[in-house]
């Protein structure tokens, strides 16, 4: 979506469809999924409805209730794009492509998370790259495929593994694990870029920020934390610029939401370093403190509070997603909610969590159960296109993005595209969830960062040092048996929980008007 360009017969036909709906103050949000543009409207009364069904980019133009629906049977991407545009809405400022409000503010949290996803969005390129090499990283250090051989410890190389079948496969293990560190280390180091790109800043000045404060002289958390540099709040000189005292020596890296609060610090300092119109004094004096100050006041005052809290947030959540006891409760409720916080967006804090946790123990507790979401979600679009399998509209939309659930992990096409207008696919997919999570659960299953998807199985480690950093052991079986059962169970239940709920009263209601309302032609 963001390579495609702007057409300008797109541009000036949606030019004409902003002013036939009333303009942009009469516009709540913009809804899409593969074949139809959805737009809520204000005022119905300000339509000029003959502008709209006389346009030339729409196979048909209708409207039902307060949306005005515009089937679009190619180019649906340049389209909604343009129409953005026209709108003044910048795509990198859209946090959700599938769902974008207009003129109606969220709360708190919804502008928090929005603005995770804004920030992460321009980084999705480099997360896709960091899923697939570690995902074959894993596949040579950390899946033991039975081979008979010896593993080397120095070498950190487990036996059976691909890495322990020969030199070259050792040598190509190790490239993959460094490639997958050096990775994970460029996410921390772009995030100040990404932030001095959204708000118009020098993004060389952010990049520079995110390599000063992610440098290798500077101490990880867990490097901090493990006990080797001393106690808590009683580090020894290699953290402090005193013995016991002040800890300075602290690496912003895998520490996001510090480094995020940094980095928009730094970018108010440069707004207010712009306003010297001194060219000597700014050039040589205001712009080089942007980055002085800020390295400063982000290794006395922010990083040692960042630390804490990153370190404390990891170690809370790895305790609730692990402990022999809050496992069971913890992680049964978050799988029910799964599903609504994709749709509220605050999924963006779990994934946070889940980049901090792969980049301080190099496995995740999380990856297991967003595994069992995006299957669950996948299934209930599966049951729905089935149930309506005579809506051919229906159809169009919920095949494509079922699979790119199943295969990418991706469930916001399904979410917002099908799921949420009907409602019980969403009710089902929580249910289904839950019950594979708490398969996953029971079977003590740690992944790397991969593909929560039917991927999985390439990113479950049975390495021994990630484990123990999370205290797990796998019962019999193995990690990969009991994942393909939880996945099974979570394909039942949610399929048949699905297709029970379309059967209640009140769901074949709301069920046929929407059908009528979002998936019909007339």
């Amino acid at each position: 979506m963001r390579n495609v360009k702007i057409n300008n017969s797109f541009y000036d036909e949606c030019k004409k469809i902003r002013e036939a709906l009333g303009g942009v103050k009469n516009i709540e949000l913009i809804n899409r999924c593969s074949t139809r543009i959805r737009i809520k409207i204000i005022n119905k009364e300000k339509l000029n409805l003959d502008i709209l069904y006389n346009s030339k980019i729409f196979v048909k133009a209708l409207l039902k209730d307060d949306f005005v629906q515009l089937i679009i049977s190619e180019n649906i991407e340049q389209v909604f794009l343009n129409l953005l545009k026209t709108l003044k809405i910048s795509y990198d400022e859209v946090p959700n492509d599938f769902e974008v409000r207009v003129n109606k503010s969220g709360s708190f949290f919804k502008v928090f998370t929005d603005g995770i996803a804004i920030i992460v969005k321009p980084l999705i390129p480099l997360l896709i790259t960091m899923a697939i090499v570690a995902t074959l990283s894993n596949v040579f250090n950390g899946i033991n495929f039975g081979f008979n051989t010896q593993g080397n410890e120095d070498l950190n190389i487990a036996a059976g593994t691909l890495s322990s079948t020969g030199q070259v496969a050792a040598t190509i293990g190790l490239m993959f694990r460094t490639l997958s560190d050096s990775l994970v280390l460029a996410f921390s180091i772009m995030i100040p870029w990404s932030i001095f790109k959204l708000m118009k800043g020098s993004q060389a000045i952010g990049i520079s920020i995110g390599v000063v404060l992610c440098f290798h002289s500077l101490l990880t958390t867990n490097a901090i934390m493990d006990g080797t540099h001393g106690n808590l709040f009683n580090w020894d000189e290699t953290v402090s610029f005193i013995k016991a005292g002040y800890p300075w020596k602290i690496s912003f890296e895998g520490q996001i939401l510090p480094i995020v609060a940094v980095s928009f610090l730094a970018v108010y300092i440069e707004r207010i370093a712009n306003k010297f119109d001194i060219p000597v004094f700014k050039e040589m004096i205001a712009i080089p403190m942007i980055t002085i100050s800020t390295f400063f006041i982000s290794l006395l005052l922010i990083a040692p509070v960042g630390l804490l809290l990153t370190y404390g947030m990891n170690v809370g959540i790895v305790w609730a997603t692990t402990n022999h006891i809050a496992k069971y409760i913890f992680n049964p409720i978050l799988g029910l909610a799964l599903p609504w916080l994709v749709i509220t967006g605050l999924i963006q804090v779990l994934v946070v969590i889940n980049l901090q946790q792969f980049t301080n123990f190099g496995g995740t507790t999380m990856m297991p159960l967003f595994t069992q979401l995006n299957i669950a979600v996948a299934t209930s679009i599966l049951a729905v296109s089935l149930i309506n399998k005579q809506n051919k509209e229906l159809k169009r939309t919920a095949i494509p993005s079922y699979s790119l659930a199943y295969v990418s992990g991706s469930t916001e096409p399904a979410l917002f595209g099908v799921g949420l207008k009907f409602i019980y696919p969403v009710i089902a997919a929580s249910i289904g969830a839950t019950v594979g999570i708490i398969i996953t659960t029971f079977a003590g299953i740690i992944c790397t960062n991969g593909n929560a998807s039917l991927l999985i199985f390439l990113s479950i480690t049975t390495d021994k040092e990630i484990l123990n950093n999370f205290n797990i052991n796998t019962i019999a079986g193995g990690p990969y048996l009991w994942m393909g059962i939880a996945i099974i169970a979570t394909f039942i239940t949610t399929f048949f929980t699905t297709i029970g709920l379309s059967k209640l009263k009140v769901f074949k209601e709301m069920s046929n008007k929407v059908l009528e309302r979002d998936f019909s032609v007339n």
